[in-house]
């Protein structure tokens, strides 16, 4: 298994002996701040067609939320909760992303950040979680300093998903959604060798079938799950037990 898989993997025992989703938080929270981070931020919100961002915002379920002191009192008192680009993003992306990416216009502009660099913030991470109950998630870092290399961020993206997955589960108004989807022991079989780094043509080998049809069974497997990415449902898989 690949490194980020393994790592991201080993929380999960942690993850499923935490009570409360703020526990979740603190135990992913303490995870990542050997790599600078010193906030947290994670919720589920609602996707309904047409609706405004005020609608958006009001059907939230907040998970945990984690920050320097003095980021709460200054959000609410400069408005930065219905202009949040953070929040919104997830709505339209689908992997992890840096909060100052360049080409993110919206995030780049954003008020909220000069009071997160008073505050010691100088950059950050958000993951979007998508689910299969119309509703998308978010997990979001805020980095003292930030030095993330590629497979850093893989396994961030990983844990963060299965975080998420687990601070679901922990919000009753949420957990009888949670029902494993019937993946097929082919679907299963594909999701694990990704799960190990493997790409479609490697599987296809490893399985005995062609490139195209080990292609389709990730695919089905994303579809069942929710996932918008390969690695939102080796997540999701993890977070079932099915892996």
């Amino acid at each position: 298994m690949m490194p980020s898989a393994t790592r991201a993997l080993d929380m999960v025992a942690a993850f499923d002996k935490a009570t409360s989703t703020r526990a979740v938080g603190r135990l992913l929270l303490d995870a990542i701040e050997p790599f600078g981070a010193r906030s947290i931020f994670s919720a589920s919100f609602p996707l309904r067609p047409g609706a405004t961002a005020k609608e958006f915002i009001a059907g939230r379920d907040l998970f945990v939320q984690i920050s320097p002191r003095g980021w709460v009192d200054g959000y609410h008192r400069q408005g930065l909760h219905s202009r949040n680009p953070i929040i919104f993003a997830p709505t339209r992306r689908a992997t992890a992303f840096r909060w100052t990416d360049p080409g993110f216009d919206d995030l780049k502009d954003w008020a909220g950040f000069e009071l997160a660099r008073e505050l010691g913030i100088t950059d950050g991470v958000a993951v979007p979680c998508h689910g299969p109950d119309n509703r998308v998630g978010v997990v979001s870092f805020g980095f003292e300093r930030f030095d993330l290399s590629p497979r850093d961020m893989l396994t961030i993206s990983l844990t963060s998903m299965l975080a998420h997955e687990r601070m679901k589960a922990l919000t009753p108004a949420r957990a009888a959604a949670l029902k494993a989807p019937a993946l097929t022991p082919r679907e299963r079989d594909c999701l694990a060798f990704v799960a190990d780094g493997h790409s479609d043509a490697e599987i296809g080998e490893r399985l005995g079938i062609s490139q195209n049809t080990a292609h389709d069974y990730v695919e089905n497997a994303k579809r069942k799950l929710g996932a918008r990415t390969r690695a939102q449902a080796v997540a999701k898989l993890f977070a079932y037990g099915l892996l």
